[in-house]
């Protein structure tokens, strides 16, 4: 597994991030913004497959996390430090954008952006309005829950799972 720097557990994890992979598609070519980018395991992952990458997080713990992690892995990610959407308004037009952190205003502007959006959510509560966003600027929208249990060694040497906690993935494609 690819290791990150985090704080206390905010991190998108690797399970989670395999399939917003697979809906973002970055690669050679293409730009990705990395929005409420966190550690910017996400982004990270993404400039190792060689897209650009834009990382957009208004902590400036986590911005400097987030730097330190690009070097970590040899890769360049923009750094922008600043609240969205309004740290946006001046960015060049992405292929795709993950959305980690953030409300239903900054999925409407990432999804006027961009035709493939992936938006992780941990609350229930903001399923409704972020599909809203998406579907109010032409996506196809889709999701899942996604729940991981990971070995954990018992002090007789054998496992156990332990569960992660669970995430929504939306996406979104136009």
């Amino acid at each position: 597994e690819v290791e990150f720097s985090h704080r206390a557990g905010m991190i998108t994890k690797s399970e989670v991030r395999a399939l917003a992979l697979a809906r973002l598609a970055p690669g050679p070519g293409r730009l990705v913004w990395d929005l409420g980018a966190g550690c910017g395991s996400v982004g990270v992952e993404c400039a190792r497959l060689g897209a650009a990458v834009i990382a957009v997080e208004r902590d400036p713990g986590q911005c400097a996390r987030l730097v330190a992690n690009a070097h970590m892995h040899g890769v360049d990610v923009r750094m922008v430090e600043g609240q969205a959407p309004a740290a946006l308004k001046d960015l060049p037009e992405p292929d795709a954008v993950f959305v980690g952190g953030g409300g239903p205003d900054v999925v409407l502007v990432a999804a006027q952006a961009a035709p493939r959006v992936v938006v992780a959510l941990a609350a229930l509560d903001r399923v409704a309005p972020c599909r809203a966003a998406l579907r109010e600027a032409g996506h196809q929208v889709e999701g899942v829950q996604l729940a991981a249990s990971r070995f954990a060694e018992l002090p007789d040497g054998t496992v156990r799972l332990a569960a992660t906690n669970p995430i929504l993935l939306l996406w979104g494609r136009r």
